[in-house]
């Protein structure tokens, strides 16, 4: 519709001559070809093409006010904002009567910072076509920025006689009384959206919020009486609990959260979210568990097709310890919902606590079908093989799960030191001690691969120096471990530094406190009898087989003369 309006201004503002074959005199005919060259150019795109035609049309008749709004528009899509300006100024004034002409001028006075100019433009608007409802939120919006709250509130008048009663209108005036400063006249505002549309809850919701954080609470209590009596919007319920619980009334809270769950105006993932507060309070607040567990009961009757109350009620299990009934809840979930990473890795940590290495295999390998690019999941997999005792699967799908690592060393190295365990377990020496290398060439902080590696070294008496050093970079990175400081000073014993072993393995027999392990104790008998310390390692090696350590191991060295 503009442009056959365009095309019509033309013919009427081209200067006429002789006429030709045409029917067009020829300036007019200069005029028609270079005003739809130009056309055809800005729908190719080409808007120099566009721009060098509308000059020449301008050349025909600079008095086409059309051609200057049309060449306005070039300019500003190219930022060539000050000949925008010039261009559509150049328009209004050869047609002051066009609301085209007044937006584009608006527009662009806006982007140039003439601000008092585009509010004028846009006034023009409001008045002579107040249907304009962008312009006129683009004057509301500008009123609104200047801090004219009551001049923007006039535009809203205008919107709302021309378009009629809508809950917009009242929430603008109280956008705007907001900004104001004026929180009474606010209130007063969602009041009357209220009043006009009873059905909508957003409006008592706010006013109540509004009035707590005023410390008038029992004024917000009311508001949300009068509107659960009204419409039972089970949202409400949820607005007076929180209202409640700041109160520290919790029991009654507990009371409008339980009519909320019940509520299908409480979307479930709202309701989710509250659920889990209430879990991860209560596996610090025991006492909460049983709340807890109501909520989810109610979760669980009214959607028994839906994943997150089952993930709940699996999270709910865990905090509980009752490992193998959480594994079954999040079972649940996943059959309801498989499409959750997240829930996979869950299910999967899950199993790794309860040592249900077989279920591992199986969500890990369920997982890894719908995610096949996550390499987590065939670490899994060769998490759950080496368990199992199949170290061949173990470490195919370790070495599946390092091909998907990207930009992730840390991971990685954690999978080389896995295929490191499996090498070493299977006395592939040379294969572990690569694995360990590249673990830590990866990684070099892994503090696993690190003190891994040092001990197995250790116990072959090889590279001793390598070992020593490995070992103490792995007491400086993670001090008062005692099973690192064990490594340390099994490293230092093996490379013939007695005296230094004895202080690390003295380390850590104290940081193992009143039941030290047979191995600790074993090492420290070692080491007092190379230090000639004989009785004292007796003593030691005796405390390690009442610890449980291997006797037919120590036996002998014990009864060594």
């Amino acid at each position: 519709m503009v442009l056959a309006a365009a095309l019509g201004g033309c013919g009427m503002l081209g200067k006429t001559s002789s006429s030709s074959s045409e029917g067009l005199g020829e300036v007019d005919g200069a005029f028609h070809a270079a005003y739809y060259k130009a056309q055809v150019a800005k729908v190719k795109g080409d808007q120099s093409g566009a721009r060098e035609a509308l000059l020449a049309c301008l050349d025909a008749d600079p008095e086409s006010a059309v051609v200057h709004f049309e060449l306005a528009r070039i300019e500003r899509l190219q930022g060539q904002w000050t000949a925008a300006m010039s261009a559509v100024e150049r328009a209004v004034a050869l047609d002051d009567n066009n609301p085209w002409y007044y937006r584009e001028f608006a527009e662009i006075a806006l982007e140039l910072g003439r601000n008092d100019e585009a509010d004028a433009a846009l006034e023009w608007l409001l008045i002579h076509k107040p249907e304009d409802d962008v312009a006129a939120m683009m004057l509301l919006d500008l009123r609104s920025a200047e801090g004219r709250y009551e001049e923007a509130a006039e535009v809203v008048d205008v919107l709302e006689k021309e378009w009629g009663p809508d809950p917009e209108w009242h929430s603008e005036r109280h956008r705007l009384h907001l900004a104001s400063g004026d929180i009474e006249a606010a209130i007063e505002d969602l009041a009357n959206l209220e009043r006009d549309f009873p059905e909508l809850v957003e409006a008592p919701l706010q006013r109540a919020r509004i009035l707590t954080s005023l410390g008038r609470e029992a004024e917000a209590e009311d508001v949300l009486r009068s509107a659960l009596n009204r419409t039972g919007n089970g949202r409400l319920h949820l607005e007076w609990a929180h209202l409640l619980t700041t109160k520290g009334e919790t029991e009654a809270a507990r009371v409008h959260v339980r009519s909320a769950f019940a509520s299908d105006d409480v979307p479930l993932a709202e309701k989710a979210d509250i659920a889990w507060t209430y879990i991860e309070l209560a596996e610090l607040q025991t006492d909460l568990q049983t709340e807890a567990q109501q909520l989810v009961d109610l979760l669980l009757e009214a959607y028994p097709n839906a994943a997150p109350p089952f993930e709940l009620q699996a999270a709910l299990y865990d905090i509980q310890g009752r490992n193998l009934e959480a594994l079954d809840a999040l079972s649940e979930a996943l059959d309801r919902d498989p499409n959750s990473a997240d829930r996979w890795l869950e299910a999967c940590q899950l199993a790794i606590g309860a040592k249900e290495w077989s279920r591992l295999d199986g969500f890990a390998e369920s997982a890894g079908g719908l995610f096949p690019s996550l390499p987590v999941f065939p670490y899994f997999r060769g998490m759950a093989f080496m368990e199992l005792g199949d170290d061949k699967a173990a470490e195919r799908e370790l070495k599946v799960a390092r091909n998907l690592i990207v930009d992730r060393p840390e991971f990685e190295s954690d999978v080389l030191v896995m295929l490191a365990q499996i090498a070493h377990d299977k006395g592939d020496h040379p294969a572990s001690d690569s694995w360990f290398d590249m673990a830590i060439e990866a990684h070099p902080q892994n503090i696993l691969a690190l003190n891994n590696y040092a001990y197995y070294l250790a116990l072959r008496k090889a590279k001793p120096d390598q070992a020593v050093e490995m070992a103490a970079r792995v007491v400086a990175l993670s001090p008062g471990d005692a099973n690192f400081e064990d490594t340390y000073a099994w490293a230092l014993y093996v490379a013939g530094d007695f005296e230094e072993a004895l202080t690390w393995i003295e380390l850590a027999l104290f940081h193992e406190g009143e039941r030290p392990s047979a191995t600790v104790l074993e090492h420290a008998g070692d080491i007092l009898k190379a230090l000639g310390r004989s009785e004292e390692a007796r003593e030691k090696w005796q405390a390690a087989i009442d610890a449980g350590g291997d006797e037919a191991a120590i036996g002998p060295k014990l009864n060594a003369e």
